[in-house]
This record gives C-alpha cells, sequence and structure tokens, in this order.
C-alpha cells in the first residue's frame, strides 16, 4: 500500500505540472480573445487569421516593441497607426497608447483589411495581404507581379508557388505559419 501511494505521488506532480502548464498556456492563448474577435469582425476579417498574426507577431505579448518600432499585439508602428487616424478622422494618437491591446488590435486589423481589399483581384488574397503586412507595399508588389508572369508548375499548390517565390525566408515563414495556424486553429505551439 506504501508503495502505491509513493508511485501515485510520483506519478501525480507531473502531471499536476503538466496541467498547470496546459491551464497557463490556454490563458496566454486566449487572454486577448475579445479584443481579436471584437476587431476582427469590426473589419470583416476571419477570426482565426488575426489570432494566428498575433501569435506570430507577438505571442500575445501585449508590450512587446519591435526593432523598427513596431508594438504591441499586432506589432503596429505609428505610421500604420497615422494612416488610421488620418482615414478614419480621428486626432493623432499617442505612441504610447498603441500598446493598448483593443487599439492595437483595431488599428492592425484595419491595416489588414486595406491589404485585402488592395489584393482582392489577386490569385491568393491573404497570401498577398500577408505579404504586405510583413514586408511592405512595395515587395508584396513585386512578388505578385513575379506570380502572375510565372505559371504555377505541376505538382504544386498554388500557395506553394506564390510562397516560393518570396525571395526573403523570414518573410516566408511568416505567411506561411499563419495561414496554417489559422486553418489548423492551433495556438499551443
Amino acid at each position: 500500500m506504501r508503495f502505491m501511494r509513493r508511485l501515485a505521488w510520483i506519478l501525480g506532480v507531473p502531471l499536476i505540472g503538466i496541467l498547470v502548464g496546459a491551464l497557463w498556456l490556454h490563458h496566454h492563448t486566449s487572454a486577448y480573445d475579445h479584443e481579436i474577435s471584437q476587431a476582427a469582425a469590426r473589419n470583416n476579417l476571419d477570426f482565426y487569421l488575426v489570432k494566428a498574426m498575433v501569435y506570430e507577431e507577438s505571442w500575445f505579448r501585449p508590450d512587446i516593441r519591435g526593432a523598427a518600432g513596431e508594438v504591441g499585439l499586432m506589432q503596429v508602428t505609428m505610421a500604420a497607426a497615422d494612416d488610421y487616424t488620418i482615414k478614419k478622422r480621428l486626432p493623432s494618437l499617442y505612441p504610447e497608447r498603441l500598446a493598448e491591446p483593443e487599439l492595437n488590435t483595431e488599428i492592425g486589423c484595419w491595416y489588414l483589411r486595406q491589404s485585402l481589399d488592395l489584393y482582392k483581384d489577386s490569385p491568393n488574397p491573404p497570401l498577398f495581404a500577408l505579404l504586405r503586412y510583413n514586408a511592405g507595399e512595395t515587395r508584396a508588389e513585386a512578388w505578385l507581379q513575379t506570380a502572375l508572369s510565372k505559371p504555377v508548375p505541376q505538382g504544386f499548390s498554388a500557395e506553394q508557388h506564390y510562397l516560393s517565390l518570396v525571395d526573403f525566408p523570414k518573410t516566408r515563414a511568416y505567411v506561411s505559419s499563419i495561414l496554417q495556424r489559422s486553418r489548423s486553429h492551433n495556438f499551443w505551439f
């Protein structure tokens, strides 16, 4: 009997650790679901696409800052925030406000919506919108023109082909990861 209690205790400690870890991970990856869902809905975007972007951009950390001045959950720049306020006829924002999850996701979703609208006639609007979000409009346009000039080779999906034309490995991985994660709804790994 003593052996059985000891074995249960030994096995129980790792199981409790796994359970606690799983609960923390679930909380971490869903803490901003409300803000994401609201901003996605207001901008007519798929919740899982936006959540996959937040995962990739910041791993759900609202206070993170990028090397080029990007801020928050969706790594919004002041330039994007200025565009947003001008188009929406709102007063200018203080840079500190970009870290606010609700505002950050609203601006990020607004910018993504602009990108999807810009590439609505492309062969893969989400892919080219994500390329623009990550690498800028000039590069996304160049990759689109290359994609339009080269037919999809046999044995490749259109998405694989378009991504193969992206000559920035980090951008290619970024877009691929977001598209896969948004389809699978897997935000744990």
